[in-house]
């Protein structure tokens, strides 16, 4: 039994693709954080403009009572 030409060529395939993927991961890291970053930003912006509109509905809901 010799070896499935279909197998080295797998193998081959996802080694290369492994090792593109490590020289890579530095640029992502900075990449992935600098989103997290703009990410959180935008979730705090977005929490503190559902507190006000929470806060005026709670205001209006208690004078219609």
């Amino acid at each position: 039994m010799g070896t499935d030409p279909n197998l080295a060529f797998l193998k081959a395939f996802f080694s290369s693709h492994i090792d593109r993927l490590r020289q890579a991961r530095d640029d992502r890291g900075a990449i992935s954080i600098e989103t997290m970053m703009i990410v959180a930003g935008l979730v705090a912006g977005a929490a503190v403009v559902a507190g006000v509109i929470i806060a005026k509905v709670n205001e209006k809901s208690a004078t219609i009572k």
